[in-house]
C-alpha cells in the first residue's frame, strides 16, 4: 500500500505546507500538473475547515493530513483536533444552500465524501491517473478499470 502523511499546527500560514505536501504527492505518484486544483481545491478547503472551525485556531492542536492509495483512486482523510459538526445536515442540504460553503467544493470535485469523529475527520476520493513503480515496473494506473505496466528503470 502507498501512504503518505503529515502533520500541522492549526495556523492559516501553515496552508502553504499543504502545498509542498501535494507537491511532493504528484512527484510520486507522477500526477500531471492538470490534476493539480482537482487535488488542491478540496485539500485545502478541508485543512482550511480544520483549522478555522475544528482547532478554532489553537496552535497546540494539530491537523493530520493522510493520503493512501485505494484502487486506482487517492484517499484523503484530513482529522482535527475539534469537537466536530453536524454533517448530517450539511449532507442533506441542496445545491442551492450549499453552493457558497466550501464544503461544497469538496463534495463536487471529490467521491465517497465521508465524516467520521463526530465530523472531526472527513474522508474523500479522487480519481486522477496514477504512476507508480513496483519491481522496476512502471504502473499507470489510468482509471479504475485500466492499468498499463511498462518495463522502466525506477525502484520503489
Amino acid at each position: 500500500m502507498f501512504y503518505m502523511q503529515m502533520s500541522l499546527s492549526s495556523e492559516i500560514s501553515k496552508l502553504s505546507e499543504t502545498e509542498m505536501f501535494l507537491e511532493n504527492l504528484m512527484q510520486q505518484f507522477e500526477i500531471k500538473e492538470d490534476f493539480l486544483g482537482i487535488l488542491s481545491v478540496p485539500l485545502n478547503e478541508c485543512v482550511k475547515n480544520a483549522i478555522i472551525h475544528g482547532n478554532k485556531y489553537d496552535k497546540d492542536k494539530t491537523v493530520l493530513i493522510e493520503v493512501c492509495l485505494e484502487q486506482s483512486k487517492l484517499l484523503f482523510s484530513i482529522t482535527d483536533e475539534g469537537e466536530g459538526f453536524d454533517y448530517d445536515s450539511f449532507l442533506t442540504q441542496d445545491f442551492e444552500q450549499s453552493k457558497t460553503n466550501g464544503l461544497f467544493l469538496i463534495k463536487v470535485l471529490t467521491e465517497d465524501l465521508s465524516f467520521s469523529k463526530n465530523g472531526a475527520q472527513i474522508s474523500y476520493k479522487v480519481d486522477v491517473p496514477l504512476t507508480v513503480s513496483v519491481n522496476n515496473k512502471r504502473i499507470d494506473i489510468l482509471q479504475q478499470s485500466q492499468t498499463v505496466v511498462k518495463n522502466s528503470r525506477m525502484d520503489i
